[in-house]
């Protein structure tokens, strides 16, 4: 590094709260930054949400937050008002995920929204219509395995003994005992 006064670089900007520099910095923060909104509670969600979807629309608290179950086909409108209103500002899509509600109640999407402008977040759950699917395979599972693993009901194999599939019949298996 050369210390010449030449190939200094200039003096650092600072902010006034954090150094004893009387003088504002010269870089600019957006306006938008600076004008950060509270978190708006669920009974706030709630209200807010029902007053422009009505009944198609159950907002709850769940664990601290506002939980939304939304029919399948007003999904898209109500993530797109969580996004482009600007008392929500939902601006960031932690995740998304299925969960399998056994054969009774069939599938549910799960997608947690948060805004970063007023540090809250919504979860949005949605049911998936299963009665007449063009297609119902199993996309990860070979065909002949009996069950589905990652449901909470299904029998874990320390629990129930079964044969192993893949042995062809007539043989038998060897016991290390």
């Amino acid at each position: 590094m050369s210390t010449s006064p030449g190939a200094r670089p200039g003096p650092r900007r600072c902010c006034t709260g954090s150094s004893r520099c009387k003088r504002r910095s010269r870089t600019r923060t957006s306006r938008r930054s600076s004008a950060v909104g509270r978190p708006l509670s669920a009974e706030e969600v709630g209200s807010r949400v029902r007053a422009r979807f009505g009944d198609d629309v159950e907002v709850v608290e769940a664990f601290g937050q506002a939980a939304a179950t939304v029919t399948s086909d007003r999904y898209h409108d109500l993530v797109r008002f969580l996004r482009d209103e600007p008392e929500f500002a939902c601006d960031f899509c932690d995740f998304t995920g299925g969960v399998d509600l056994g054969p009774e109640r069939g599938f549910e999407v799960v997608t947690q929204l948060t805004s970063t402008e007023h540090h809250h977040d919504i979860r949005v759950k949605v049911a998936l219509p299963h009665e007449g699917h063009p297609h119902p395979v199993k996309l990860l599972l070979a065909e002949p395995f009996e069950g589905f693993p990652l449901r909470k009901d299904f029998p874990l194999m320390s629990r129930e003994v079964k044969p192993w599939p893949g042995v062809p019949e007539g043989e038998e298996v060897e016991d290390d005992e």
